[in-house]
């Protein structure tokens, strides 16, 4: 079925007087801007993915309920500024047409970049990741709540994705070989972290300028599609991507004004940094149009951060950005 007749079949099972349907952005959901009447706005998301490699767990029922239940959560206890989950008129957060499964959220307005453009959007946003980390770390999930974890199996996944490309004629075998050493070494370090309280919980995922809606000032959190359990550093190291390594000890600092930072935290960062790396190329590989320029970021990653780190050798607040 069209993801467009997938949409209107899902907006007609919720209260919402539609005065327009207009498609946003595929990727992991397809998601459409919902218009209502009065100005409403809503997010409707089709999760259906385009990422022939994605893990058939980010579409599950159950799953998605648990991301809109923590939603619900930081909505009630906080002060953030978040998308407000909406249920359809039999009370559920978890919409069905077909075997498709489509949630609802409410519209955030403000302005979403491609790259952060200045020390207040950077500054407010380590702000914004402190404070989802400070709900994380006394906030209990119900028994219910199931979402998917940053551990060693999702990172050999990745990895074991990525090494037959080197056959396939993809990727450099040199290359590979430097992104599957420093993935030993990020997974042989992430394996003795410890899980307290502080240190793991409940994340967002993904805080990248692309998820983050900045109005007067200040970042306000979208697209918790990504949310699940890890340290709460994976957050830090997904945002450190978009940042250049001169302004990251900057962004950190900030951050850790409102959260304590764990020892060796730079160390854990790099692991996570490279981990996430890896997912993102595996991401790469079930996306025609990112996989085209999949063996140049390879190359870029083996000769920069990946080289550097089996090197034993820092690279978190220097090098060249993988952008540049």
């Amino acid at each position: 079925m069209d993801l467009a007749i997938i949409a209107q079949h899902a907006l007609a099972q919720y209260d919402i007087n539609a005065v327009s349907v207009s498609p946003v952005a595929q990727s992991g959901a397809a998601v459409f801007k919902i218009e209502a009447h009065h100005g409403l706005m809503y997010s409707l998301r089709v999760h259906k993915s385009k990422i022939s490699t994605l893990e058939t767990m980010w579409t599950r029922r159950d799953v998605l309920e648990s991301e809109l239940v923590w939603l619900d959560a930081l909505n009630r206890d906080t002060h953030l500024t978040l998308p407000v989950p909406k249920r359809n008129r039999l009370g559920s957060y978890v919409t069905q047409v077909d075997d498709i499964s489509c949630t609802m959220l409410s519209w955030v307005e403000g302005e979403q970049k491609q790259y952060f453009t200045s020390d207040q959007e950077l500054k407010s946003t380590a702000e914004m990741t402190a404070a989802l980390h400070q709900h994380a770390s006394i906030w209990q999930p119900p028994s219910s709540f199931i979402r998917p974890t940053v551990h060693r199996e999702r990172i050999q996944n990745a990895l074991d994705l990525i090494k037959p490309q080197v056959r396939e004629g993809l990727l450099d075998a040199h290359d590979v070989q430097i992104l599957e050493a420093a993935g030993e070494k990020a997974m042989a370090l992430l394996d003795t972290l410890p899980k307290n309280k502080m240190t793991w919980g409940v994340l967002h995922g993904d805080i990248v300028p692309p998820n983050i809606v900045f109005a007067d000032g200040a970042a306000h959190p979208i697209d918790f599609g990504a949310c699940g359990f890890g340290p709460f550093l994976t957050d830090l190291a997904i945002t450190c991507t978009f940042i250049h390594p001169t302004a990251r000890q900057q962004y950190i600092d900030w951050y850790g004004k409102h959260f304590p930072l764990p020892n060796e935290y730079v160390a854990q960062i790099e692991a996570l940094f490279i981990s996430l790396g890896l997912i993102g190329m595996r991401n790469a590989l079930g996306m025609p149009e990112s996989n085209q320029g999949l063996p140049t970021h390879a190359k870029k990653c083996a000769s920069r951060e990946f080289g550097r780190y089996v090197n034993g050798e820092g690279f978190l607040f220097t090098g060249t950005p993988c952008w540049e």
